[in-house]
């Protein structure tokens, strides 16, 4: 029968002590449990060599005999990535085979996983004969990219809810995953075949979102660094080395709180909002600048729009302290960020860690080179 509820849903929040800890009462805790996976590309691959690395008996369904043989070739590459990493110990993945239907795939399986193409109708159609083909009680994973599991369960006959999300950054590369379901009970058995048997890093998420947390921020990346590139700003090679910088900072300090809070506003929530507000109150006077000077120049035409623009935005630039009205925005957007960076631990003991984080990254010579 199906496992009960777990009452730990707070499990990826535990300090790693206690997470290991969480792992010997699993709801998941006797593998070989079959997991499904429903889309074989190479995510649903992925999926497969993590689950059977960790010991899960793993069944994924393709629609003939090609379908078949990339599946192996692409769970065996994901296979290797998991050897490197020390996840799996084997020289070959043993756990995982396939079948033709979904019946089949879905029979006996504790937790189905969806991986197919992110076409509503196709995810809509898929996971309703998942739904049909499982017992009552087994969860259904969409790794659905944007799409919310709200809007793909809309065809479920026989229980939508238990559709829920399930977005990871890549299996094979990275234990990043996002999780959301409205059912409390669902998002506790998440985290505990996740984070407890998997080991990914889990962030149950408030409420559903396009593109989840990770796709949103990645894709806000992605189209900001084609504008520029784009626009002649900078090269693909410029934009990827302010990335990496950026991603070198926001990984020693944890993420954006730490370094919005601490190192840019100097520990204090005034200090980062000041800087905020200028640089959102000049969006629109930089933005229309830049704009200016590339269709007419430096010449007498392109000055005077630029005086002009400089004019028009004078009474904003004006406003100082609680009268700025983009101060105000920022103060409420940005009050989370200070209480992680509390949490923390704050003030310069914080500081000092993200200093020795970077010195160690920046120090990190054995880092192969990306190109030959």
């Amino acid at each position: 029968g199906e496992p009960e509820p777990t009452s730990q849903p707070a499990v990826a929040a535990m300090p790693p002590a206690a997470r290991s800890a969480a792992r010997t009462s699993s709801l998941y805790a006797s593998p070989p449990d079959r997991i499904a996976i429903i889309g074989t590309g190479v995510i649903g691959a992925s999926w497969a060599a993590l689950f059977a690395a960790r010991g899960f008996d793993v069944v994924g369904m393709v629609r003939n005999e090609h379908e078949a043989k990339l599946f192996a070739a692409a769970a065996s590459e994901a296979w290797v990535r998991l050897r490197a990493r020390g996840i799996a110990r084997e020289a070959a993945p043993t756990r995982i085979r396939h079948v033709f239907s979904i019946e089949e795939c879905c029979a006996g399986a504790v937790y189905v996983q969806e991986s197919v193409p992110e076409n509503l109708r196709l995810k809509q159609q898929v996971v309703a004969q998942i739904d049909a083909a499982c017992p009552r009680g087994v969860l259904i994973g969409t790794s659905s990219s944007f799409l919310s599991a709200s809007l793909i369960s809309l065809s479920c006959a026989v229980d939508p809810s238990r559709v829920v999300t399930v977005h990871p950054s890549l299996p094979a590369w990275d234990n990043f995953v996002e999780v959301f379901s409205s059912e409390p009970s669902h998002v506790a058995r998440l985290v505990d075949l996740l984070d407890c048997q998997l080991g990914m890093d889990v962030v149950p998420l408030g409420r559903e979102s396009h593109g989840h947390v990770l796709n949103a921020m990645l894709l806000s990346l992605a189209t900001t660094s084609a504008l520029l590139i784009r626009s002649g700003v900078c090269s693909a090679a410029e934009a990827d080395r302010a990335a990496s910088h950026m991603g070198k900072l926001m990984y020693a300090g944890g993420g954006g709180s730490a370094n919005y809070v601490g190192l840019i506003g100097g520990g204090k929530l005034d200090g980062v909002v000041a800087i905020a507000t200028d640089g959102y109150t000049n969006v629109p006077l930089g933005m229309l600048g830049s704009a200016v000077t590339a269709v007419f120049g430096h010449g007498l035409l392109g000055r005077a729009l630029l005086w002009l623009l400089q004019l028009l935005h004078a009474p904003l630039s004006l406003l100082e302290g609680w009268l700025h009205p983009m101060r105000a925005i920022q103060t409420y957007f940005l009050s989370p960020c200070l209480d992680e960076y509390r949490r923390l631990g704050g003030g310069d003991a914080l500081c000092h860690r993200i200093l020795q984080r970077v010195i160690a990254l920046d120090s990190a010579d054995n880092l192969p080179p990306l190109s030959d």
